[in-house]
């Protein structure tokens, strides 16, 4: 079995992680719309939709990729679109709710350095996997 197999099996299985994720944030969103009395948020309606596209991606790598992510790229924009999606839910409560709040800029702050560091993470991979493969031998001569 080789290394990009389980890659893709992974990606594809973190595609239905991500979908289900999205699924939920959608059900959410809509739960807390119906019973807001009339008050509608835009960051609440659109919160499902970083795990949504994060789930196209891995449904992208893991069938038409040639060198799909590792898995510490993958738990990075994992965690970056999770990161997004709970700011914007966060961002509409408070504005359903009518208020305020100084540490909402935190989560977009913390999901960009993620991401970053995802793409980071991925580009590294990419590099390691188009450098070849030495193969000298160690003689205990």
């Amino acid at each position: 079995m080789f290394t990009s197999d389980t890659d893709r099996r992974a990606c594809l299985r973190q595609a239905i992680g991500c979908g289900c994720g999205a699924a939920f944030a959608a059900l959410f969103g809509a739960i807390y719309e119906h019973f807001s009395h009339s008050v509608y948020s835009y960051f609440m309606i659109y919160a499902f939709v970083p795990l949504f596209v994060m789930s196209l991606v891995y449904v992208y790598f893991g069938a038409f990729s040639k060198v799909p992510p590792r898995r510490a790229a993958r738990n990075l924009f994992t965690a970056a679109a999770g990161c997004t999606a709970v700011g914007m839910t966060a961002k509409g409560v408070v504005v359903i709710f009518g208020s305020t709040n100084r540490l909402l800029p935190i989560y977009i702050i913390i999901a960009v350095v993620t991401f970053l560091a995802a793409i980071g993470a991925y580009v590294t991979d990419r590099a390691k996997a188009k450098q070849p493969v030495s193969r000298e031998r160690s003689d205990p001569a």
